[in-house]
């Protein structure tokens, strides 16, 4: 009985397990490639030009956001709502298609905005702009879609492919801090590679024709989805933003102090996002049918992602010596410290991650725009305060303050402004 159970709850689950599968392995390689390369970047071109790599890195994955425009919650939602409706997702492809390449300008824009403002841009202006295939490679990711159609796989091998070139270049040419621009340019040129071939194939299989949308269409999809492009990237400013910050205060040897813990605590508040990406098509078709069961699946949700992030937190003070040692071989004394003292910012961020979940399900994500701008000043002007007076420490600080804030925020709207979402009541 329990077996016949178990098999159907299995068949009936079967291409979301598979596309959980497949987001999976992507997310874990994503989670291990870092581990990979860190080690060799600083071995090689020392903390400082480590420090440099992952100050352009975070400033074009911010920049990026631009172009993600919240596609991978509010056209995903779409997709996975009408996906037997073939001609609908057809049109809606290059619709989103045609609205990133508008938006890839303006990063474009803002790119060489950030570049005539920052004084580590202009020292470092080849590094800077080789770092610029980052943005390319992730302009027109088409994850959002294959995530809804359950087609992951099609992105995946390209994935794995180009992922192991770009490694194998960083390895064996990257020499010294001389040609540093190699890593940047080669993570942006393998991303790159791997959505447009894969691009290639879906269009393949599933039969599309072409499909221009006029300005109206495009425009109608710029305001639609405006208040969720202000909370992503308003959670990628306070996510990405802060080694920019930090580098306009503190030498290149404490910025690389700062991205070595920064990655460490990145790594984990990843493996929060990837359960949340993994359940979030689901949710979606939950709660079509069912309050009630998407109620249970966030209470199962957030309980799971406290209990791990406080074994996470407790690892990471713990052992903080060990895991610094994989990075650093010598002089791990600063960063342990940094990072026991950071080790517990994401399950501060764990608070938060399902009541969000629950606005983007239930398409509430305007009510909770101001919070999520409000965070943003408050993160750059209350760590550009405490950096400057603190250095790493006051950074990490800040961050838990702002994480704090979005957080108790989030639950206050959740539970008296819309008490029927709260998940922890069960009422039908």
């Amino acid at each position: 009985m329990v077996k016949s159970k178990f098999s159907e709850t299995i068949a009936a689950n079967k291409r979301h397990i598979n596309s959980s599968f497949f987001l999976f392995s992507i997310n874990f390689v994503n989670f291990i490639y870092p581990l990979l390369i860190s080690p060799i970047i600083i071995k090689k071109c020392g903390l400082e030009g480590f420090g440099l790599v992952i100050l352009f890195q975070s400033i074009f994955i911010f920049i990026a956001s631009i172009t993600d425009y919240g596609f991978n919650i509010n056209a995903t939602r779409e997709i996975t709502l009408n996906e037997r409706n073939k001609e609908f997702v057809n049109r809606h492809f290059f619709t989103i298609g045609y609205t990133k390449a508008i938006l890839f300008i303006v990063a474009f824009l803002f790119s060489l905005v950030i570049y005539t403002f920052l004084p580590k841009a202009n020292e470092y202006s080849f590094l800077y702009f080789s770092s610029f295939s980052i943005l390319i490679g992730r302009a027109f990711n088409p994850l959002w879609i294959l995530r809804a159609l359950h087609k992951i796989k099609y992105f995946f091998y390209f994935f794995i492919l180009f992922k192991l070139i770009s490694f194998l270049i960083i390895y064996f040419f990257l020499n010294d801090i001389n040609n540093l621009f190699l890593i940047n340019l080669t993570i942006g040129l393998s991303d790159f590679l791997t959505c447009f071939f894969s691009v290639i194939v879906l269009f393949s299989k599933m039969k599309w024709h072409f499909y221009k949308p006029n300005v109206l269409v495009v425009k109608n999809e710029i305001t639609a989805g405006f208040a969720i492009f202000i909370q992503v990237i308003s959670i990628n400013a306070n996510a990405y933003l802060n080694p920019m910050i930090l580098g306009l205060f503190v030498n290149e040897y404490a910025l690389g102090i700062y991205c070595v813990v920064e990655k460490i605590i990145l790594l984990v508040k990843f493996c929060g996002s990837f359960v949340i990406q993994s359940i979030f098509p689901k949710a979606c078709e939950l709660v079509a049918k069912s309050l009630f069961d998407y109620k249970l699946l966030a209470q199962k949700l957030f309980l799971f992602l406290l209990i791990s992030m406080i074994i996470a937190g407790v690892f990471l003070t713990g052992f903080s010596d060990l895991i610094v040692s994989y990075f650093l071989k010598t002089n791990r004394l600063a960063c342990s410290k940094f990072l026991i003292y950071s080790a517990w910012i994401p399950f501060v961020v764990a608070i938060n991650m399902v009541p969000y979940m629950t606005f983007m399900v239930f398409n509430k994500q305007k009510k909770i725009t101001f919070i999520m701008i409000f965070s943003v000043l408050l993160n750059v002007v209350v760590n550009g305060i405490l950096s400057k007076k603190f250095g790493i420490y006051g950074m990490a600080t800040g961050i838990y303050v702002t994480e704090m804030f979005i957080s108790i925020s989030l639950w206050i709207i959740l539970i008296f402004k819309f008490p029927k979402l709260n998940f922890f009541k069960n009422d039908k």
